[in-house]
């Protein structure tokens, strides 16, 4: 998770052995473009495993083909992935894809929650030009529930402490918590990891270290072996024991998701055509009434939108994600709606300048 911003002054972090562990991750069913992420969760990935920090060997690899056919968000990303083939795979990365395939059940899950989101956050990196594999940051971060709580007070997909989501303009109130809003959290993750990547030296490996750790952390490893006249890129630093494992568990993951029947790995399918898109609002909407009076699954209108965190519109961004192919019929229930569903006798009514279907601004 990214942390709150610290100095770089400071004492360097000796990385001591680490036990490998677990967290049992709860299983969730969903199909193709289809999930129900609970209404609230502390549920965090597995601890990363530990163990061969210092050896950054390369082991055989061959990158596979796979053609690609257009159909599916997975294979689309598998075509760009470049990370590993950039930096080798070693011993360490072997590690954390040999832990994964132990544990198969947490990629078909957070694969499953994944669902609606991918192809948003597949399409944003795109336009920015970043790495396809920071698409995956959110699987290890929140296994893609954008409810997910660490124990640490880490929230969203892209698990925000709560200085540095207000440093991005994340807005939390009692209302709204902006680090649960998929479409502004995602902006402010690659905004800071494209700060980050301008930081370090256009080194994507040292950004991603440092959204895990800190940039004060790996500024101040940095340092510490260019004293000692040692090498400083990112496999060679002593970082904290999680950031020793976090980046190899991404490119490792990156493998996986690649080549997945070579490894027997089962992903759920998502299309990829956008799951959603923004429905603009005048007003503010009690959102289990507008998914009540369209005749729509309520669970599904909450889960797109669990940034509200009362179900209703107030003191965030005056709009509300939908799913593409229900946009219609919401988009005409709100423009019917005239009853009042706000405190204050607030009245709903629809923009007329809703975002047509398919569009997004991130």
């Amino acid at each position: 998770m990214p942390p709150a911003f610290r100095p770089y002054p400071g004492a360097l972090r000796v990385v001591r052995p680490m036990r490998i562990a677990s967290l049992t991750v709860a299983m969730l069913c969903a199909g193709c473009q289809s999930y129900g992420p609970p209404e609230a969760s502390t549920e965090r990935t597995p601890r990363l495993v530990a163990g061969l920090h210092r050896s950054a060997e390369p082991v055989a690899y061959s990158r596979p083909t796979q053609p690609y056919d257009g159909s599916d968000i997975w294979q689309r990303m598998g075509q760009d992935f470049r990370l590993a083939d950039d930096n080798g795979v070693n011993e360490r990365i072997v590690r954390q894809r040999d832990w994964l395939l132990g544990n198969a059940g947490f990629i078909r899950n957070a694969s499953q929650r994944a669902s609606p989101y991918l192809h948003f956050i597949v399409d944003t990196l795109d336009q920015r030009a970043m790495p396809a594999e920071l698409a995956l940051l959110p699987i290890i971060e929140s296994a893609y529930n954008p409810k997910a709580n660490s124990t640490r007070n880490a929230a969203g997909l892209w698990q925000f402490m709560a200085a540095t989501g207000r440093d991005f303009d994340l807005r939390q109130t009692a209302w709204y918590d902006g680090r649960r809003d998929v479409v502004a959290s995602s902006k402010a993750a690659m905004d800071y990891l494209t700060r980050l990547h301008t930081q370090f030296g256009g080194d994507w490996l040292l950004a991603m270290a440092a959204y895990n750790a800190g940039e004060g952390t790996v500024s101040r490893a940095i340092d510490a072996n260019q004293r000692r006249g040692l090498p400083t890129d990112y496999w060679h630093l002593s970082l904290p024991r999680e950031t020793q494992d976090y980046v190899p568990r991404l490119l490792a993951l990156s493998l996986l998701v690649r080549e997945p029947e070579s490894y027997g790995v089962k992903l759920s399918p998502v299309a990829n055509v956008p799951y959603f898109t923004v429905l603009e609002l005048a007003r503010p909407v009690d959102l289990e009434r507008l998914a009540v009076s369209a005749g729509i699954d309520r669970s599904v209108l909450l889960n797109l939108n669990p940034a509200f965190l009362r179900k209703k519109t107030a003191d965030g961004p005056s709009r509300v994600l939908v799913p593409r192919d229900q946009f219609e019929q919401l988009s005409a229930t709100l423009g019917k709606m005239t009853d009042d569903v706000m405190p204050g006798n607030e009245a709903l009514a629809v923009s007329t300048a809703a975002v047509p279907a398919g569009t997004v601004r991130p």
